[in-house]
């Protein structure tokens, strides 16, 4: 018999209390319905409950309406249950599901999932944005931040994250740059281990395991390949071959795979000519059988089962339902368009276009998601929980994080930290980002999001500091607004001048055909050098490098550059400890900053670099081997293609050496090499220095390998003066790039090169160790 017991679970931070709430007499029959036993194993549930759904039941499995109207979802799918929707309110999640579990057939829950890039919901806490995440190089922080948003996330009522984004954006033109942690594919896997873990738990498991308490599916996005599309825009098809699809683009999703990721959103474009929403072989063979990520639940990107048609590779929308569904493709995520209706759905199988199999391995996904999800146990959710978030324990954990992925690009003359006696009535402020709270966050206005405002000239700056608008990131230059900040910046003993993009600048669908500072600012900040205005200290805002003037001239005029990106709900507060010296900034460039944007391509990371320079013969020893020269651009100022800032960079109030390597042989049982070495804080402030570790590949591999590669890093806190000895372990995966034959992941035989220092363009150390036989 059908029961109606529902369940109101809740959970108060790293706790949870289930109460049950005898609504009638009467409880499930576990011998008619095996699959309400939680003590069987997720499988054996699905297995008990997927034969009984007929094809209209299966169909409203695959769905993902983005519907913010629980009476519309009530009113649609109240009979037959929906496989996932958009997080509503937590009453409407509540009204909606007892609507569900009362009137359909099965009693199936409705999932939920939530856009959590850098926050778990309305009124938690927001962190600074993943492109800020991913310049602190600290994996044990992304850890706690996402433990926090999967603990946010739940208690807000969605049981998916979309989250992590590892796509690897090389083009800062890309308006979703702002959202990748880095274009490195060796850093965003460390990063993604770390994002997984603290989503779904310590124990990874896998999409068939029981999510721990307060933890979310992970849904990585957008696999794969996007952010590689062509002219630096959000829709450009992806040109690679299988073997960089292989080495770099593959290279996050297969440690998502490796620690459990559970859910996946394809890409907008094609891979190998072939759309994404419909890639039977990137999809079904390669991502869920050859990496592992086996009953993983994916949901499309907003209409895109439904963009097939516009690709021309499907006729219609029944035809664009059965190759997207064949294609790996679980649910369609409805943005206006619905492709994978019962109607379209009961034609492709009634035509032959579609199996019933392969609907039901589908489904299949949708409901390993939910059982391992707690929803049959736990689908009410207690509004209770919205009163703990955004707790100090948070609030701080932002900040530092905000601190953390600061980064100091220039500090001429030591001009900062200010000094103790600062006269602030005589500091000027000038920028509109330095007023408005909006730019701080991709989510938009913390007045939305109901964390607390911290803008740069109110909340934490003294109120006495004088203040001029300057120039708009949307609008053009104003002559008389930029005379005015600057007439203000002369008067002043320092000016803290505040530029960048703006969220209408930088974001989805927010391209650029350019790098340049967008609206008046370039105006404002080249009447400011004209001006020579003292001591004028740069604070970049936005998600993505910008260039400064022609050749960069106009950094020539500026004390000091501080990047802080979108740092989250915190920035106030962790600005003002960077800029005073509270905190001393540890920040690094998770992608290399272009002198041009013509120079776009050239490569943002090391790994993407490709080796087109000239090479000195006595140079390329085993010891040393690298001796790259850049090319050169003809009639270009800035020259050669080297970076402005170089991948790995960033300053420190302090100084720190890394010396006396030892690189021990590798070990064949454990398949690795141990690399140890000393980092000594030389200056007289403590801080925190991140060491970054590369090799180079042996000479002689039947194909071009990369310039260096990162494999591994560390982050040290020392006080000054102090030193410790770092030891990092380079495993085998980490060595092991496709075969040549395109068939697995192999070591090629030879002397392998280890350069370690604070940049990739900073080797303090070297040495090398020997894999197999040296040819």
């Amino acid at each position: 018999s059908k029961a109606t017991v529902s369940v109101l679970y809740w959970r108060n931070m790293r706790q949870f209390t289930v109460l049950l709430l005898a609504l009638s007499a009467g409880a499930w029959n576990l011998k008619e319905r095996p699959w309400m036993d939680n003590r069987l194993p997720v499988d054996q549930r699905v297995a008990a409950l997927l034969p009984k759904l007929n094809v209209e039941e299966l169909s409203a499995q695959v769905r993902a309406p983005n519907s913010d109207n629980a009476d519309t979802l009530i009113a649609l799918y109240a009979n037959l249950s929906v496989g996932t929707s958009t997080l509503l309110s937590i009453a409407d999640i509540n009204k909606v599901q007892a609507a569900v579990l009362n009137n359909s057939r099965w009693g199936i829950p409705v999932a939920w999932q939530h856009e959590s890039l850098h926050g778990g919901c309305f009124g938690g806490t927001v962190f600074p944005m993943p492109l800020s995440l991913g310049s602190t190089w600290n994996t044990s922080l992304l850890l706690s931040i996402y433990d926090a948003i999967a603990n946010e996330t739940r208690a807000c009522g969605a049981n998916i994250a979309f989250a992590p984004v590892i796509n690897l954006f090389n083009d800062p033109r890309y308006g979703r740059f702002e959202e990748g942690l880095s274009p490195d594919p060796a850093l965003t896997a460390l990063y993604t281990r770390y994002t997984v873990l603290g989503l779904q738990g310590s124990i990874a498991g896998n999409a068939s395991t029981y999510l721990p308490p307060g933890k979310v599916v992970s849904l990585g996005k957008h696999f794969m390949g996007y952010g590689g599309g062509s002219g630096g825009l959000n829709s450009g098809m992806l040109h690679a071959s299988e073997r960089e699809v292989r080495d770099v683009y593959l290279k996050p999703w297969r440690e998502f795979a490796k620690c459990g990721g559970r859910g996946a959103m394809p890409s907008h474009q094609t891979v190998l000519d072939v759309p994404m929403h419909a890639n039977d072989y990137m999809t079904n063979q390669v991502f869920r059988k050859e990496l592992g990520f086996g009953n993983g639940l994916t949901i499309s990107d907003c209409n895109d089962v439904g963009v097939l048609v516009n690709f021309r590779v499907a006729h219609n929308a029944s035809d664009a339902a059965a190759k997207a569904l064949k294609g790996g493709v679980d649910q369609d995520l409805q943005c206006g368009q619905e492709t994978y209706t019962y109607t379209n759905i009961k034609a492709a199988l009634d035509s032959g276009l579609l199996d019933l199999s392969t609907l039901q391995t589908a489904v299949k996904h949708v409901l390993t998601m939910k059982f391992a999800s707690g929803l049959f146990e736990n689908p009410y959710v207690n509004p209770a929980g919205m009163d703990h978030l955004d707790p100090p324990a948070y609030r701080a954990l932002a900040r530092e994080a905000a601190e953390q992925s600061t980064v100091l690009l220039k500090n001429a003359g030591n001009a900062l930290p200010l000094p103790a006696n600062a006269n602030w009535a005589n500091t000027a402020m000038v920028g509109y980002l330095a007023s408005d709270a909006a730019y701080y966050s991709l989510t938009g206005p913390y007045s939305s999001l109901g964390a607390p405002i911290e803008t740069y000239n109110s909340t934490f700056f003294p109120m006495h500091v004088k203040y001029s608008e300057g120039a708009h990131p949307d609008t053009p230059a104003d002559p008389a607004m930029i005379n005015s900040a600057v007439q203000l910046a002369k008067s002043a003993e320092r000016t803290l001048l505040f530029l960048g993009d703006s969220i209408n600048t930088c974001g989805e669908w927010m391209d650029r055909s350019d790098l340049d500072l967008p609206g008046g600012q370039t105006e404002l900040l080249t009447q400011m050098v004209a001006s020579k205005v003292p001591n004028l200290i740069l604070v970049l805002v936005g998600g993505r490098p910008v260039t400064f003037g022609v050749n960069n001239t106009l950094l020539n005029g500026v004390s000091s550059v501080l990047w802080v990106g979108r740092p989250g709900e915190a920035a106030g507060s962790a600005l003002w400890n960077i800029l005073t010296g509270v905190t001393n900034p540890s920040g690094k460039l998770q992608a290399s900053w272009v002198k041009n944007v013509g120079h776009v391509g050239s490569g943002a990371t090391p790994f993407q670099q490709p080796i087109v320079g000239k090479w000195a013969a006595n140079q390329r020893t085993p010891a040393d081997p690298d001796g790259r020269v850049y090319d050169n651009y003809v009639f270009d100022p800035n020259g050669e293609a080297s970076p402005l800032f170089h991948f790995g960079y960033g300053l420190s109030y302090t100084t720190f050496k890394v010396d006396k390597m030892t690189v021990m042989p590798y070990n064949t049982q454990s398949g690795t090499v141990t690399v140890m070495y000393d980092v000594t804080n030389t200056g007289s402030r403590a801080g925190a220095e991140v060491t970054q570790v590369y090799i180079i590949d042996p000479i002689g591999a039947p194909v071009v390998r990369p310039w260096k590669r990162l494999v591994q890093i560390s982050k040290e806190y020392l006080e000054a003066g102090a030193s410790t000895t770092v030891s990092v372990i380079i495993s085998y995966e980490d060595l092991a790039l496709t075969s040549l034959d395109m068939k697995s992941m192999t070591v090629r035989s030879g002397i392998y090169a280890v350069r370690v220092g604070t940049s990739s363009y900073d080797d303090q150390v070297a040495g090398y160790f020997t894999y197999g036989a040296v040819p």
